[in-house]
């Protein structure tokens, strides 16, 4: 079949180009999440507008003559000049999504060469991605891509919540650790910027991470940019941290709200230090937040989290708290040099 693939800049996109553009990612999002509301198109482009400091993105689109999208492929991968640069030069990440009546017809093939040729030309070396259908893994397994963790999307249905014992986990944890006091923020107080950056960090890199390479090392710096970048998405970020009676900041959850969207919340990172384990701290602050949710968000039916399946203790949390596995997901990765013989580069 005739097809065409562009290389497509949100900056430059006219009213006409989004048009056929959501066309494209609204039939492939119905088709994956028949039971979801489709994503609101005002935050759609607003985030594809969104720059991030330090990291460079591609971004091409599979179109037949009749002016129709049917593919979709983007690349991402840090640049120097962030903190995580260095533990993270050698990687970078791809997506691609193709209709499904258009499948097995060699455009995603296409769609990869053009990722693989842009990661030869900035010399990185080990291609990670994450995919949550069965189509994803079978396209990946077939170019070599190696499984480096199984993951799930899980989701909480507010109605669903036993509120009593989400109180009794705020009541029964702060009176096991009476010293510890917790606090909130949405902007990271720059007296604790630091701190809470390299708590930040220990938090990212303590969650079982399996084969895949990413390592996160964010500084203030980087913290303040990565804030910003959330404000431009249209996130608002509010974040609970538990402080020790000598004022160390021992754990941490946050989440992520966008009020366009606002039958939904995102449950980001949660994490305490493992020494000060053992007192209740992470159910404290992940009831303590739930409760935060139900008297600050009216709208929200949803809370939506990530995990590993490796991530045992968080999973017994969730369960308990009444999250259930929504879609597995699996992370890969494989060579660059691999996967350029494979397609023959």
């Amino acid at each position: 079949m005739e097809y065409e693939i562009n290389e497509f800049d949100p900056q430059k996109a006219t009213d006409e180009f989004w048009e056929i553009y959501f066309e494209f990612t609204e039939t492939n999002f119905r088709y994956h999440n028949p039971d979801d509301p489709l994503p609101n198109r005002e935050v759609v482009i607003q985030r594809q507008k969104t720059e991030i400091p330090y990291y460079h993105v591609k971004r091409w689109l599979a179109i037949t003559p009749e002016n129709k999208v049917i593919a979709w492929a983007g690349f991402g991968a840090g640049v120097e000049g962030s903190s995580d640069y260095e533990e993270n030069k050698h990687l970078c990440n791809m997506n691609i999504a193709v209709l499904a009546d258009y499948v097995r017809k060699g455009i995603g093939t296409d769609l990869l060469k053009r990722v693989v040729q842009e990661a030869q030309i900035l010399g990185k070396t080990t291609m990670e991605v994450s995919t949550d259908t069965d189509p994803g893994r079978a396209f990946l397994e077939h170019f070599g891509a190696q499984l480096a963790i199984e993951a799930a999307e899980n989701r909480l249905d507010l109605e669903d919540i036993d509120w009593d014992l989400m109180q009794s986990w705020v009541d029964e944890s702060s009176k096991r650790a009476e010293e510890v006091t917790i606090e909130s923020f949405y902007e990271c107080p720059e007296e604790i910027l630091e701190e809470y950056s390299e708590l930040y960090t220990e938090a990212l890199n303590m969650q079982p991470l399996g084969d895949t390479e990413h390592r996160a090392n964010i500084d203030g710096k980087l913290r303040r940019e990565l804030e910003q970048v959330l404000k431009d998405r249209g996130f608002t970020n509010y974040t609970l941290i538990s402080r020790e009676k000598d004022g160390k900041i021992s754990g941490l959850t946050e989440i992520l709200y966008d009020s366009r969207e606002s039958y939904k919340i995102l449950q980001e990172l949660t994490g305490v230090r493992p020494e000060f384990r053992g007192r209740g701290l992470g159910k404290w602050l992940k009831g303590k937040m739930i409760l935060h949710i139900r008297d600050n968000y009216p709208d929200v039916e949803v809370i939506i989290t990530g995990n590993a399946e490796a991530n045992s203790p968080m999973n017994s949390i969730n369960e308990r708290m009444g999250f259930k596995k929504h879609k597995a997901a699996g992370s890969y990765k494989v060579l660059t040099e691999d996967i350029t013989k494979r397609l023959e580069i």
